[in-house]
């Protein structure tokens, strides 16, 4: 919150500047039919619905660019159904290739992207619903028109011609795009602003790919460790006691990997032991390892479902403490921040009796159900609907172990298997007391927990650096799309934050 206000500060100086530039601005605009590539079908639709069939789909050769791979600034290079060569060669108008803008006219309109020219794959076919645009590349870089379809007036400008009724759809798709205005600066300044704006783009997508890597890594240490229970194995290896028959095929991978003999490895396997016991509730685990509850390991479960402002004799405010539901955690990050609301300070203190620490975990109780955050830091953060936090007593557990314990097949099981309920599926506290889980010696978790922590660190530094990044680039984007303020201004800026 504090670097946005900082972000915001540094915006002000500009305004001004802006405005003159806005008045000086002379660049020209052109319609997209002027910019089109010289050649036959540069602006085409993708093929009615009858032309491609399920039957059709293969599972390799040319990709079908649907509305699902349209979610950003690039098309998605994954989840593609696909044509054989022979079938796609049939559809040749609808063909598409790197550099290509890929537009949605009909269902959820509005999404543009590129073909960027490190794609996967050198030819895609776009579906029924898609549009695709080729730019005589000597007018117009498609990079800065794809930008430009990022900016409101952009979307003012394609959605112009939109329908409501029935389907979204934008009426006479192909007459509408041809006659849209682009800002057409000279073809430097375009490439200038492009790389500029890429960069931003590239450096977000950096941080996005390594943490990425560093959940999987995250994920993978904490797989081989407490569910493949590879250490035991070797251990058990060594020593030469009996591998049970579930762990067998494991124990022969095992063995085909050449030990790393470090002190610092041989001091880790140390924590673990040589043996296994049979457990009914999770069969073969490792001997002196023990099975409790959520309720034996937590030492609290901030439960504030249901609660409103206006229960609590007050309402919501402008800016203050964010409150954060269960709409606003996905795939173990915090999601949707337009839609945090806030709270002042007195209501905060009234309804957050227990604030959250450091090391809590997040979870949704319902609507979803299950999806996690842990909080690596203290943020003043107010529970709001649908969500637990929950707390490990760090005798019996930790905060990061439990956060990866319910992720696992084990743990994500446990929790379907414990909700109720018919149109909306949850968990009552009761039942999340309830869920069991495998505990370790304490000196193994606290081992556990100095790796998850780097990880979950930089993960974190990482969605913050992404952020801000965001925030930057979605103000500087129309601005430098529109010639309001040019490169060495957007630098300073960026330098600034």
């Amino acid at each position: 919150m504090h670097r946005c206000k900082h972000l915001k500060s540094l915006m002000r100086p500009f305004v001004r500047t802006w405005r003159c530039w806005v008045m000086v601005n002379d660049w020209n605009e052109c319609k997209i039919d002027d910019l089109k590539a010289p050649v036959k079908g540069s602006i085409a639709m993708g093929p009615f619905g009858s032309r491609i069939k399920a039957e059709n789909f293969v599972t390799a050769g040319i990709p079908i660019i649907k509305g699902g791979q349209l979610h950003g600034a690039y098309v998605l290079d994954s989840d593609f159904d696909f044509l054989t060569p022979e079938k796609a060669e049939e559809l040749k108008s609808s063909q598409a290739y790197r550099g290509d803008l890929v537009i949605t006219h009909r269902g959820t309109i509005g999404q543009v992207s590129i073909i960027p020219h490190d794609s996967l794959y050198e030819k895609y076919v776009v579906s029924q619903s898609q549009l695709k645009v080729s730019f005589d590349t000597n007018k117009i870089n498609p990079y800065f028109v794809n930008y430009f379809f990022r900016t409101h007036i952009g979307q003012h400008r394609l959605l112009a011609n939109a329908s409501q009724v029935g389907v979204p759809a934008i009426s006479k798709a192909s007459t509408s795009v041809k006659a849209i205005m682009v800002p057409c600066p000279r073809l430097e300044e375009q490439n200038r602003v492009v790389d500029y704006l890429k960069a931003l783009d590239d450096k977000i997508e950096l941080n996005r790919q390594m943490n990425k890597t560093l959940e999987a890594m995250a994920q993978a240490l904490f797989k081989s460790w407490f569910v493949d229970f590879d250490p035991v194995i070797d251990n058990a290896l060594a020593a030469g006691n009996s591998i049970p028959d579930e762990l067998f095929e494991r124990a022969e991978q095992r063995k085909t990997i050449k030990q790393n003999n470090s002190e610092e490895n041989q001091a880790i396997c140390s924590l673990f032991p040589d043996d296994f016991e049979f457990s009914e509730e999770l069969g073969w685990i490792p001997k002196g390892w023990n099975i409790k509850t959520i309720s034996d390991v937590t030492s609290e479960i901030i439960d504030h479902r249901g609660k409103t402002p206006k229960k609590l004799g007050g309402d919501w405010s402008e800016s203050g403490y964010p409150a954060i539901s269960a709409k606003n955690i996905k795939n173990n990050k915090l999601v949707r921040p337009d839609t945090i609301r806030f709270v002042d300070k007195e209501m905060y203190e009234k309804w957050m009796k227990t604030p959250l620490e450091a090391g809590d975990v997040l979870m949704t109780s319902e609507a979803p159900l299950g999806e996690l955050y842990y909080l690596n830091s203290k943020v003043d953060y107010l529970l709001s609907q649908r969500l637990y936090g929950i707390r490990a007593d760090k005798v019996n557990c930790t905060g990061s172990y439990l956060f990866y314990w319910l992720q696992t097949e084990i743990g994500s099981a446990a929790l379907q298997n414990r909700a109720t309920g018919t149109t909306v599926f949850g968990i009552k506290q009761s039942e999340l007391r309830k869920i069991g889980v495998l505990c370790p010696s304490l000196k193994l978790l606290e081992k556990f927990e100095t790796f998850s922590k780097r990880y979950l660190e930089k993960m974190d530094a990482n969605d913050l650096s992404t952020t801000e990044l965001s925030k930057l680039r979605d103000i500087l984007l129309p601005k430098l799309i529109s010639g309001e303020i040019r490169i060495p201004d957007a630098t300073r800026l960026v330098e600034d934050v």
